[in-house]
């Protein structure tokens, strides 16, 4: 693979996998200046150190051009060289924010460490809740570091999780508050899992994995310097699979967060041309979604479809529907696939093209029926996991 077309593939591998808890159809907004304040601080002339920091984090946000998440992995003169150096997305809490959002500083602080250091927090602005966030704002902290030239931007992650307790189970590290019950039979589980997953798909084994438990999905943002006003409670987590990173957010699963872990097994086999539904559908398939197993999952799917008869296959993969249809509607699929022609098939989806009309003439080839007939096959193999329609 070119080193243009491995950028490419990369950079599709995160897109498609970020936000796994929650829909992550995230709606375009016109490119707007990030609006300053009015504080000490936004005096061009000032050179306290946090008039300094205030230009540095608005040139940093300016470069963006509004493309908050792309320019998440973009290499940046502002940003500390060894976060970029140790994660491709290295700006953990701008990867969540919707294009066009306009910033507002609120506070550049000293960091309460006596490190030197300073806490920038900011306010985004949504023109709307369809996005990751499910919210019209967010705060982002981020932390700006001294240099010989000046001051660099940091994550809020190592910082806030410095005093965590650590646990290393096969692969996969284990970072934990003091208070979390951290449970080694689990972790080795999911470390059995990650092997025996890797080994049915022919793919290495992650050599590497730092896996965040936390309490909540809550939680799972603020360790990133990421906060809303919405509470969603324990309902999910994300995976950053190219960081070889997880964050679980229900305790339930915690260790053994097998849809996640599953982001992280198939990196190998993500492209540039991946579509969403089979880079959700594959980890559904393999570890369920939001705390339900797969036949859990699918069995909720079969009363929605009980309950809207006119929704189908169609709509729900070219509409906008949330994780609770979307991610079994797309696991069913697979399971399909597989059962007429193995691993290998469901390894050729990888390929079969990003747009959700390349996957419909990449099935109707794999599973040798019309469209129709796919859906109809599929209508019915949702609705035998749920109890009999009453009469």
């Amino acid at each position: 693979m070119s080193v243009s077309m491995r950028r490419i593939a990369v950079s599709a591998a995160w897109t498609l996998s970020v936000g796994c808890a929650h829909q992550a159809h995230v709606a375009s907004t016109a490119n707007s200046a990030p609006t300053p304040s009015v504080h000490p601080w936004t005096d061009s002339t000032s050179q306290t150190p946090q008039a300094q920091i205030y230009r540095t984090w608005m040139r940093y946000l300016e470069a963006t051009g509004g493309h908050y998440s792309r320019a998440a992995f973009t290499p940046s003169s502002y940003w500390v060289a060894n976060e970029q150096q140790r994660w491709h997305v290295y700006a953990l809490a701008l990867a969540y924010l919707p294009e066009g959002a306009v910033a507002e500083v609120l506070r550049i602080e000293p960091a309460t460490d006596s490190s030197g250091e300073y806490r920038v927090v900011t306010r985004f602005t949504f023109t709307n809740e369809n996005n990751a966030m499910r919210s019209r704002t967010a705060t982002v902290t981020v932390f700006a570091v001294p240099s010989p030239t000046g001051w660099l931007l940091a994550n809020a992650l190592p910082r806030l999780t410095k005093t965590w307790h650590s646990d290393t189970v096969g692969p996969i590290t284990y970072v934990y508050a003091p208070h979390y019950p951290f449970r080694r039979d689990s972790a080795q589980r999911a470390a059995t899992f990650v092997d025996s997953l890797a080994a049915a798909l022919g793919v290495p084994p992650p050599e590497r994995l730092t896996y965040f438990l936390t309490s909540s999905d809550e939680q799972v943002y603020q360790i990133m310097g990421l906060e809303t006003d919405k509470r969603w409670g324990p309902v999910g987590g994300v995976a950053q699979p190219t960081n070889y990173q997880l964050f679980s957010g229900i305790p339930a699963l915690g260790e053994d967060y097998r849809h996640e872990l599953t982001h992280i097994v198939i990196l190998p086999l993500m492209s540039g041309s991946t579509s969403y539904l089979v880079s959700e559908g594959i980890p559904t398939w393999f570890g369920g979604t939001t705390g339900m197993d797969y036949a859990t999952a699918v069995r909720g799917l079969a009363g929605f479809l009980r309950e809207h008869p006119t929704v189908g296959l169609d709509s729900i993969m070219d509409g906008h529907y949330p994780v609770a249809q979307f991610y079994p509607a797309a696991a069913v699929l697979v399971s399909m696939v597989y059962a007429r022609g193995g691993t290998e098939a469901v390894k050729s989806l990888f390929d079969d093209g990003p747009t959700n009309q390349d996957l419909r003439t990449a099935l109707t080839q794999l599973l040798a029926q019309s469209w129709d007939g796919i859906a109809t096959q599929w209508r019915e193999q949702v609705l035998s996991f749920g109890p009999a329609a009453r009469p």
